[in-house]
């Protein structure tokens, strides 16, 4: 069984070797007959890789330029975003500020106008209290000079009916006393009045 096994290994390797030889024959016929052929194909085939790797090398570098390109112009344009945000906030800030002044002035001024007004209806209300008052005292002086005057009037009268008679001195008391309670009433509502 050994015998076999080397003469089979024998036999595989002689047609291992025969079939390399084969190969090496034919790859010779090969290249005679298509050798020239396969040369220009790879050569062509190297020559056409070195182009695109070069078309691929130059679309790399297209790129990688019109990329910096579109960045160096975000760039700008986001600086010139900010700029423009930064003044409309600066003059945003500066037209704050100025309607913020422009209205604590304005309140300042209200608030002068409401003290001049509460001084003004003060010093009206003043005024008005002194009319009243002096009116009042004119209204009192007026009702106690009528009511002198009344009185005197009611003495100069009695006296002329006591000097008239006795039958004018009886009934005299009567009038006058009815005269005299007419003239407290009178008195009493021009007291209550003023």
């Amino acid at each position: 069984m050994t015998m076999r096994t080397s003469g089979r290994a024998e036999h595989e390797a002689a047609a291992g070797h025969a079939e390399s030889a084969i190969t090496n024959s034919l790859e010779q016929v090969r290249d005679i007959l298509c050798g020239a052929q396969f040369r220009e194909f790879a050569r062509r085939l190297s020559h056409t890789d070195a182009q695109v790797a070069a078309q691929a090398e130059e679309l790399r570098s297209e790129a990688r330029r019109r990329l910096d390109m579109l960045e160096a112009h975000m760039r700008s344009e986001v600086e010139a975003l900010n700029a423009s945000i930064e003044a409309q906030r600066v003059a945003a800030d500066g037209a704050l500020g100025s309607v913020a002044r422009e209205s604590r002035e304005a309140l300042e001024l209200i608030a002068q106008r409401v003290q001049r007004l509460e001084e003004l209806v003060a010093r009206t209300q003043r005024e008005l209290r002194q009319q009243l008052l002096d009116q009042s005292k004119s209204f009192l002086d007026e009702t106690r000079r009528t009511r002198s005057e009344l009185s005197a009037m009611l003495e100069r009268e009695l006296a002329a009916v006591w000097a008239d008679g006795a039958d004018a001195i009886a009934a005299a008391p009567r009038e006058a006393a009815a005269e005299s309670e007419r003239y407290q009433k009178a008195e009493r509502r021009s007291d209550e009045a003023a």
